[in-house]
């Protein structure tokens, strides 16, 4: 008969905290990463003093996330990376991973099948898997995930009727998360669609959001959903109230993104409606603002706007007419406004852009999409434009040569190509650079330049017929976030 040994005894710090903090504060951070795994006193002191807090934050852009309209799964298109499966020797779980960028590693086994990402943030994705009806956190660089609990099902909205699910998150105050159900626009009553059209000018003018604003949010801390009440500003142009036909979307030409963009900034959460208003939502005071956008698009226009975070902060991007212009929110002694900061006429990156001949064929560029197909080979294009890396963390911007590889393009009279289309894919939030699209081809645009590289062509190569990209989100690795498989209902922890 074997006899068990007693568990051992929790490991002591060799040396007072003070001390020991000094030395595992010297250590790389991939070494203080897998010494944070050695025992609990270790963890808690390594997290306790915020040994490897500011070293883990993303400080570089990896590449662009995308959603396909018809497809079954998002992709992410980024720098190359090594053959081998690991660059380090250092467990993922531990900080030493390499980011998993065919995103399959990083999502539960059983959610693979149809799932898209819904919202960043600083190295977190927040995903939904078969529209709706389950959610989970994961981070790509340490392959870790959890899956969320289902909302009580007495209160709503759940996540399948949401009218958008957020992430707020800020890895530079806490290794926590938190998930917000934001509610969607009120049914009409059934009665509305024999009513005529008074009704529905009822319905238009009905007042939106409420005060109070009663939103569902998911703790990671706590492992729970609660209710949380939001009340408005009762001072200034927020203080004002909205209606139902204010924070309606537009209507696009082309597929659009299926909830607003978002930002969390300073510990508020900025959620663009998709139409003429941005909600700030401030977790810390529970109050809610209504911000209106600066510029008023009408509906049926074939632009897409894009709210996001750049260096300079929440900031709001559009094209019009092949006019960039650029946002940035300000905020000082309570007010709120919109300036100014960017605007650029696209005209020549068209022309530039114009001149690639890709023959039908998929090019690739400094960035690539991995992708595995269902015998579980990664297939990657070998035709290249060009071999040189893109970093984000300098300003080595490529011009484009116009004589290099040109075509017949329809123009018109003043030797435009009528047919190009950009879209904002969203702000590099270190460096003055936005990055766009066209026909599925993605680029960097300095603002400060006026430089244009192409970076990779973004459609999948395992496909059927072509895509149309629905969202897309600049992806920043980051190696913090208490991701630990799956929340119960009623734990206080992931089990």
């Amino acid at each position: 008969m074997s006899i068990s040994s007693p568990p051992s005894p929790p490991m002591a710090l060799p040396v007072p905290d003070d001390a020991f903090a000094e030395i595992l504060g010297r250590l790389p951070p991939k070494s203080l990463a897998v010494a944070r795994c050695v025992c609990k006193p270790w963890r808690e002191l390594v997290d306790g003093r915020g040994l490897l807090l500011r070293r883990l934050l993303p400080r570089s852009v990896d590449g662009v996330l995308f959603n396909y309209v018809g497809h079954r799964r998002p992709h992410l298109l980024s720098r190359r990376r090594p053959s081998s499966s690991s660059s380090s020797s250092v467990p993922a779980s531990c900080g030493g991973g390499r980011v998993d960028g065919d995103l399959t590693a990083s999502v539960p086994a059983g959610d693979r099948a149809w799932w898209a990402v819904v919202d960043h943030r600083d190295g977190l994705l927040l995903c939904d898997v078969y529209w709706g009806s389950r959610l989970f956190v994961c981070n790509p660089a340490t392959r870790r995930w959890a899956t969320l609990p289902q909302p009580p099902p007495e209160r709503e909205p759940a996540a399948a009727c949401a009218g958008g699910k957020y992430l707020a998150f800020d890895p530079a105050v806490s290794p926590h998360y938190e998930v917000l159900l934001i509610p969607a626009l009120p049914e009409k009553a059934a009665e509305d669609a024999v009513d005529g059209d008074e009704a529905a000018a009822a319905y238009l003018s009905m007042e939106w959001p409420p005060s109070p604003y009663k939103v569902e949010v998911f703790s990671s801390e706590t492992g729970r959903w609660e209710e949380r009440v939001f009340v408005r500003e009762e001072e200034g142009e927020a203080a004002a109230a909205t209606t139902v036909e204010d924070m309606k979307s537009w209507e696009y030409v082309f597929a659009r993104p299926r909830q607003g963009y978002s930002v969390f900034w300073k510990g508020a959460l900025y959620v663009h409606s998709g139409g003429h208003f941005v909600t700030r939502f401030s977790m810390s005071s529970d109050k809610y603002q209504i911000i209106k956008t600066p510029i008023i698009i009408r509906n049926n226009m074939f632009v897409r706007p894009y709210l996001g975070k750049s260096k300079m902060g929440v900031s709001f991007g559009f094209i019009d007419d092949y006019q960039l212009s650029v946002w940035i929110l300000k905020e000082s002694a309570g007010q709120i406004k919109w300036v100014l900061s960017y605007q650029h006429d696209l005209w020549a990156a068209i022309n530039q852009i114009d001149s690639f001949d890709f023959g039908g064929h998929q090019i690739n560029g400094p960035w690539v999409l991995e992708e595995t197909i269902p015998k579980y080979r990664t297939i990657e294009n070998k035709e290249t434009l060009s071999d040189k890396e893109w970093d984000s963390d300098n300003d080595d911007f490529l011009d484009t040569e116009v004589d290099d590889f040109l075509i017949d393009t329809e123009v018109d009279d003043e030797g435009h190509n009528d047919f190009a289309y950009f879209r904002i894919l969203g702000f590099h939030p270190y460096k003055e650079v936005i990055f766009l699209e066209e026909t599925l081809r993605t680029f960097a645009y300095h603002l400060n330049s006026s430089k244009i590289q192409y970076l990779g062509y973004s459609c999948p190569k395992y496909c059927y017929g072509r895509y149309t990209i629905h969202e897309s989100f600049v992806y920043t690795p980051g190696m913090i976030g208490e991701l630990n498989g799956h929340y119960a209902a009623g734990q206080s922890s992931p089990q």
